[in-house]
This record gives C-alpha cells, structure tokens and sequence, in this order.
C-alpha cells in the first residue's frame, strides 16, 4: 500500500507562514497601556536594564563612585572599552529619557553627558588657560626641549619636555537627575571644563520651531566629584554646572579656580591645599553637611546673590584669607572690584583702593552650628603695604546684611576680622563690611553704611 506524503512547502511560503505567525503573537500580546514598565527610586528604567543580572544601575553606580579605583570600573565594564555602537547622544536625535545618559569621547578625555530635559554638556579634561605648551615655538619662541611655565598664575617654573594633557574623566548617573564624576590622573597644569553642548541642525528642519529648548536648563547638576590624584588647575561651570554633592581635591597642591553656577543643598567643597578663586555665580545655599573646607589660604571669594550656612555647613579656612590678589578669571571678578568704578585719569588726586578677600553680592546669612571662620584671619594685600600704608588689608564685603542666628558667630567674626562692628567704613581697622547692615537674631546691632 503506498505511503501517503504530506504537502510539501516551498521556502516561500514558509516565510509567509513565519511572517503570519509572528504577526498573530504581536496581535496577541499584552496591550501597551498593560505593559510592564519597571522603575526605581522615581526613573524609569531602560529597557535593557531590566532583564540584567547584575545590580541596579544605581547601585552600581554608587558603588564605583564611592570605589574610584580603575579595577573596579574595569571588571565592571562601565565606561565600556570597547564598543561597535555608541548610544547616539553625540549626533543622534534628542534625548529624554528622564535619567542621565552618558557616551566616552576622546579615549576618555572628554564625557559626553545627556541630562534629562533634553540638555547635553561636553566635560573635558584639557591643559589649562593659565598654562601654555613648551612646544609652541610661534608663541614662545622655544625650542620644545624646556619651558619657563607658570604654575597657577604664580612665579614660572622651568619644565623639561612638552606638558601634555593627562588624565581621564569617568561618568555616571545618579538619581534625581544628577551625574558623578571621577577624574583620574590629573595634574595641576590640567582643568575641567563643562560646556552645554548645541544640537547638530537636522535635515529639513531649517524653518522648524524649536520647541524643545524651552523646557532644559542648560545647567548639569553633579553630584558627585573626586579628583583621584588630588592634582588641578582649575573646574570651570560658573555658567553651565550646579553642585549638589562632594567634591573633593585632596592634595596640597594650589588650586587656580573653582567656578559653579550655584552650590546647592548636599553640595561640600575639601580642598586641601590653596584655592586662589572661588566664584559662584548665583548663590550658595549650604544647610547640611561640611560646607567648605580649605586647608591652606582663600585668596578670594565671589557670590553673585546670597551666601547661606545653616545646620553645620560652615565655611573653614586653615590659614589666611585674601593673601595673594586675584585677577579677573572668565566673566567673573578679581579682587580690584572696588577700583573699577574709580576715576584713574584727569582727577589730579591718587586714591588707593583696596582689594577685596570676599565679594558677597547679595546677604550672607550663617545659621544656628554654622561658622564662618579663617584660622590666621585677613592678611595684607601686600607685604610693603602694611608697613607703609593705613590701607592695607582686604576687606570682606558683604552688598547686602550680615545675618547672625547665634551670639556665638560675633566673637568668631571679631577673631577673623579683627573689628568689633563699631564702623562701617574701609580703615585700617575695619576687615569686614556689610553694607546693609548686621542682624543678630532678628535685631540690628548695625544700620545700612
């Protein structure tokens, strides 16, 4: 008896079959507004993120914060070393996706991070704008064997070789929208730079209106910061980067610069040697944690608005305040504030202006177990000067009130300044000046100058 044969398909209609098949699964599947969409701590998670094994982003991300080492980053595989496709944050289109992304460029010299209105930044690790290679013969007429290059602005100092940019930027995200950064072999001649990033213009999107651009900051919002070596010139985001967690340089190496867009609540500066700058361009509002820390001199300090220390936060300075002046760095002052309004020509007369240790535009406000200190108080603007002129401290000035929430911070100030409040005016005497007056727990003990 013949054996009966099934039907036979061709390839074709195997594929067809397939397509139909796979179609019905589609159709069959849970519906979208079901769909299973896990979060953690408020952000959603990506999609590859949620079948993986290992831990939570965050955590992870926390763990190689706290563990800066480059084994751990390593074994971990976060940054990847290598990959065949990079997220497209770069060149790609917008992104928002309500966590922070972040792309290596530059063999890890320069981050590319995503924020999660939509804004995006460049962080590099470059040589710094108070250095300048050895090997620029058009501009310094060297040979390329040896330099004479300033250190931090101070006296040069003769380097055998090029000076090279070193070192390497890690970033991860963090929750609330916040971005950790850990910098690894940096040296003092080397700064980093936070830059908001423009989008690429889209083909056939010349006359389109941007809509987009009205919900993001601009402002990339870090909370965390190790400089690993505790070696740097200068971090720069007076315009582009708000402060919210640590940021630690532990070295005893001076420290050029340090320029946020504002120091928010969380946020803690140590550094363990000089810092010559400290400009913020809005304000500081510090009630919980450390606050600032300077191991050896502040030569000076700018606030756009109001500079506040509450529940702890203290400003501790472990030597001199305003010893050496500065100049103006980028769009923010130096300590020749007060002589810029000054007429210099035609007037027949001199007048000597002292330069300033502290610029406080708006009111500085230090709350119950906060302080405001400087081991060696303020120093002279220079060392001729305090023996020859009556003007030669650099005073502190406040534009708008001192406001005292504890009898306690008027013995320290008494200790810093070396005045008892008793005159409002720049004299000799006189190293610290709030313009609109000083409050001590609701009561002004001194009225607007």
């Amino acid at each position: 008896m013949p054996i009966e044969k099934g039907p036979v398909w061709s390839f074709n209609e195997s594929i067809k079959e397939g397509r139909r098949m796979s179609k019905s699964r589609k159709e069959s599947g849970r519906a979208k507004k079901l769909a299973f969409r896990p979060a953690l701590e408020g952000q959603r998670l990506e999609q590859r993120m949620v079948l993986s094994s290992a831990h939570a982003p965050y955590a992870l991300n926390q763990f190689l914060l706290t563990h800066p080492q480059v084994g751990y980053a390593l074994k971990a595989g976060r940054p990847v070393q290598f990959t065949n496709h990079a997220p497209p944050i770069l060149y790609g289109k917008s992104y928002n996706k309500g966590v922070i992304a972040t792309q290596t460029a530059h063999g890890g010299q320069s981050v590319i991070v995503a924020a999660p209105d939509g804004s995006r930044f460049r962080v590099t690790l470059s040589l710094a704008d108070n250095q300048y290679g050895a090997g620029l013969t058009a501009q310094t007429g060297n040979s390329g064997s040896s330099a004479a290059i300033p250190v931090n602005g101070q006296s040069a100092t003769t380097v055998t070789g090029l000076p090279q940019p070193k070192g390497t930027i890690r970033a991860y995200g963090m929750p609330g929208g916040k971005v950790g950064l850990i910098v690894d072999g940096s040296t003092e001649q080397m700064q980093l730079t936070i830059d908001p990033l423009p989008f690429h213009q889209r083909r056939g999107y010349a006359h389109s209106f941007a809509y987009g651009e009205s919900g993001r900051s601009h402002i990339l919002n870090i909370g965390s910061l190790n400089v690993t070596s505790g070696r740097i010139a200068q971090i720069l985001g007076f315009h582009s980067a708000d402060l919210s967690g640590p940021l630690v340089i532990g070295g005893t190496t001076t420290v050029d610069r340090l320029a946020f867009n504002s120091l928010k609540q969380g946020a803690a500066i140590s550094v363990g040697g000089t810092l010559n700058t400290l400009d913020i361009n809005t304000s500081i509002n510090l009630t919980s944690g450390p606050g600032i820390t300077i191991g050896q001199d502040l030569n000076l300090i700018n606030v756009g608005t109001d500079m506040t220390l509450a529940n702890g936060a203290s400003l501790k300075v472990g030597r001199f305040l305003g010893v050496t002046t500065q100049p103006p760095k980028g769009t923010g002052t130096g300590s020749n504030i007060l002589s810029l309004n000054q007429s210099q020509i035609g007037t027949g007369t001199s007048q000597v202006v002292p330069s300033v240790s502290g610029y406080i535009q708006g009111n500085l406000i230090i709350g119950s177990g906060s302080i405001f200190s400087s081991a060696s108080g303020i120093a002279n603007s220079s060392a001729v000067a305090s023996q020859t002129s009556a003007v030669s401290a650099s005073p502190f000035l406040v534009n708008g009130q001192l406001q005292l929430q504890s009898a306690s911070n008027v013995a320290i100030f008494q200790a810093v300044f070396g005045n008892a409040f008793g005159q409002n005016q720049f004299s000799q005497q006189v190293n610290f000046v709030a313009r609109n007056g000083i409050v001590l727990n609701g009561t002004t003990i001194i009225g607007p100058s």
